[in-house]
């Protein structure tokens, strides 16, 4: 029984051995494998930085052209839907997101193709662009997204601008 016992432990020892040296160049080869994967991240990031600003970019464009679409209406747009379809075989399709656009959006539209408006014409646009809206929620709205609207008062006027 004592020779069993001794291989066993004999045994046990090298195996010991084993997973230490296994498990140092299991490390070695790890960080190998992270200078490089370090070094090709560093040549990439410029490429990667700019896909970043596309996509900043696109989303802008992308919520704009919603507004757009919300203030003159969909039908308007039907011609550039079938256009879009024909070519979503093999690229990736842009979709508005035109579902329950809020006033101030509607308002960010109309604003945003005039240096400043007044607030009594802002509210006669969206009129005439099919969405009533009172003074009282313009002014709300106006209040509500001060990150997106700049007021001014001239001779008891107001006007409304977009922030820049």
């Amino acid at each position: 029984m004592t020779k069993v016992a001794s291989a066993c432990t004999l045994d046990s020892v090298i195996r010991f051995a084993d997973i230490r040296e296994r498990l140092t160049q299991q490390y070695d080869a790890d960080y190998e494998y992270l200078e490089k994967n370090y070094e090709e991240q560093n040549k990439l990031l410029p490429q990667v930085r700019r896909f970043h600003d596309l996509e900043r970019e696109a989303k802008i464009r992308r919520e704009r052209a919603a507004r757009i679409i919300v203030v003159l209406g969909e039908q308007k747009f039907s011609d550039r839907d079938e256009d879009l379809k024909r070519k979503r075989t093999s690229e990736k399709g842009i979709y508005f997101d035109t579902d329950d656009m809020p006033l101030w959006g509607l308002m960010a539209a109309i604003v945003e193709q005039v240096p400043e408006i007044q607030v009594v014409d802002l509210q006669a646009a969206l009129e005439y662009f099919g969405r009533k809206a009172s003074r009282q929620a313009v002014e709300s709205a106006l209040a509500s997204h001060k990150e997106t609207f700049e007021t001014k008062t001239r001779n008891r006027e107001k006007f409304v601008s977009l922030k820049r």
